[in-house]
């Protein structure tokens, strides 16, 4: 199969106006969205049913799209072809969080979309917010590795979406994403001017998606939804004690917003 687990760990860290911070460990599944039949056929503990260990619905995603009928493959070359003039017709992988028990909960996926011979075209991250249950896209135009040694993309895009109360709105995000290999990273900070406020990481390793790795990924993330849930509302807890400051929520400007390349001059951080 092309799909995969990747797990690892998710790191948070916030540097402003106080310190915080916290990782947890990490299973998601690198879907092949063109082997969604194949991998749900794999164990009975798979399935498109309401309350199966392990499941995916390509109605979580994409919805405006996907609630009128269109399969998601279809949907991702749409936003890919709207937002940047170009439509890639190479295969489109998902990383994502899949439903646990009936449970679907991603703060972000995303949607790596490559060229009919293989080279990335397009990075999608669809953001949702808690608790409000709004969806936003970013589209990242991939590029050529500008130098032999680094083939890591990086991007910037101002924010257009409220995500968490306890981060401001007018904000840059500066993201970086390695290749997809054994190993698979994403670094995402938010900047505001020169200040760094905020950063998360994501530090995967791959792991063979079979009957067998199925099995062990449903034994050690038996409720890898549920678990990233309530972290949420637990860290929301613990700032609020720490009387960090909050920002009303925001309706958001528009429903895609395209990054740029981020010049090598400000790329602080890499993976």
């Amino acid at each position: 199969m092309n799909s995969a687990f990747y797990s690892g760990w998710v790191a948070h860290r916030r540097f402003a106006p106080r310190r915080h911070a916290f990782r947890y460990r990490i299973g998601l599944l690198y879907l092949d969205l063109a082997e969604q039949e194949a991998v749900l056929g794999l164990s009975r503990l798979c399935g498109h049913g309401r309350f199966a260990p392990f499941s995916f619905r390509e109605s979580d995603y994409l919805k405006v799209f996907t609630g009128r009928g269109m399969r998601l493959i279809e949907a991702v070359r749409q936003l890919v072809g709207d937002a940047i003039g170009h439509v890639p017709q190479g295969s489109i992988y998902l990383l994502t969080q899949p439903r646990s028990f009936g449970l679907s909960f991603n703060p972000v996926s995303f949607f790596y979309c490559h060229e009919a011979d293989g080279q990335l075209a397009a990075i999608i991250c669809e953001v949702s917010n808690t608790p409000w249950g709004e969806h936003y896209h970013y589209v990242l135009p991939a590029r050529p590795a500008q130098d032999i040694h680094d083939f890591h993309q990086h991007f910037a895009v101002a924010k257009a979406f409220h995500v968490s109360p306890f981060l401001p709105r007018d904000i840059e995000y500066r993201m970086t994403f390695s290749p997809v290999a054994k190993q698979l990273g994403v670094h995402l900070a938010d900047w505001q001017g020169e200040r760094k406020l905020f950063d998360a990481t994501l530090n995967l390793h791959r792991e063979t998606l079979d009957r067998t790795g199925l099995h062990r990924y449903l034994w050690r993330f038996p409720w890898m939804t549920a678990k990233t849930c309530l972290t949420i509302y637990w860290q929301a807890l613990r700032l609020l004690l720490k009387r960090m400051p909050l920002f009303a929520h925001q309706a958001a400007d528009g429903s895609v917003r395209v990054a740029t390349v981020l010049p090598k001059d400000r790329r602080h951080e890499s993976l």
